[in-house]
């Protein structure tokens, strides 16, 4: 008798055990299996953007031009875009007057349209308009820098103010007189037009005529001249110039340097 009652509560205990444990493993809240365990998705949407002016400005290339991009946003959302790609002596945006690739034009004007109404990068159709591949990878890659400085709250604060400023130098030398024109962007260096006119008549010189290969002799203070504005225009101003990497010509070098200085002492 005693051995059944016994055995009785044993049995009674067992299943005491096992209601408990199935109760609690009910009664754990579920997993979700949709979140993932860390979230690395980069913070470049609507939203998530820091107020303010973003830029960026590529080198000039060997063809004279570079483009550069300005993004405003504001109460975290963007407002607007303007990618524009610049030439280096006039310093305009390419436009029908000035650029002979009329495709180009067209992309720039399109990928900018398409920006800002959708606001977002990947929903740009890069072949609604045929042509210009260049220009349709800096515009990728320059808008998802903007984006991603945007996130950061990276803004960008004008250097100069915009406008077109000039200088000349106090005399001539040997017949030419030295001047220089830097027109400013978004506070931005985006031209500079450096140039020896004559200022008397010369073999096969008129009054007026800008010093060119055609009737200067010696072509080093030319190229100098044109090494030394792709430098000025990449650095944004003089300011630690690597003038060391440019050989020869050391008058028009330092001539050229003290010309955009006075130029740009307006621009301040």
């Amino acid at each position: 008798m005693m051995k059944r009652v016994l055995a009785l509560t044993l049995a009674l205990l067992l299943m005491a055990v096992v209601f408990t444990g199935c109760s609690s493993s009910n009664n754990e809240a579920p997993v979700d299996e949709s979140k993932s365990p860390s979230d690395s998705t980069p913070v470049t949407a609507e939203g998530d953007l820091v107020d303010g002016i973003y830029l960026i400005k590529r080198p000039v290339s060997q063809n004279g031009n570079f483009p550069m991009a300005k993004l405003e946003v504001k109460d975290g959302e963007i407002v607007s875009l303007n990618y524009n790609e610049y030439l280096a002596t006039s310093g305009e945006a390419k436009n029908d007057s000035n650029y002979p690739y009329a495709d180009g034009i067209k992309v720039i004007a399109n990928l900018n349209e398409q920006f800002n109404e959708k606001k977002d990068l990947n929903a740009v159709d890069y072949d609604a308009v045929s042509g210009a591949t260049s220009t349709k990878g800096h515009f990728k890659e320059i808008v998802q820098e903007l984006l991603d400085k945007a996130a950061k709250g990276e803004t960008y604060e004008p250097v100069y103010k915009d406008g077109v400023y000039e200088a000349k130098a106090a005399e001539p030398s040997h017949g030419w007189l030295a001047q220089v024109s830097i027109r400013v962007q978004d506070g931005q260096i985006v031209g500079v037009d450096y140039a020896e006119v004559a200022v008397e008549e010369m073999d096969g010189v008129k009054v007026g005529d800008r010093k060119s290969t055609d009737n200067y002799s010696y072509p080093r203070p030319l190229e100098v001249a044109a090494e030394l504005q792709k430098l000025i225009i990449d650095n944004n101003g003089t300011d630690d110039l690597a003038v060391d990497a440019i050989a020869g010509a050391t008058s028009t070098r330092t001539g050229m340097i003290e010309l955009v200085n006075e130029a740009l002492s307006s621009a301040k």
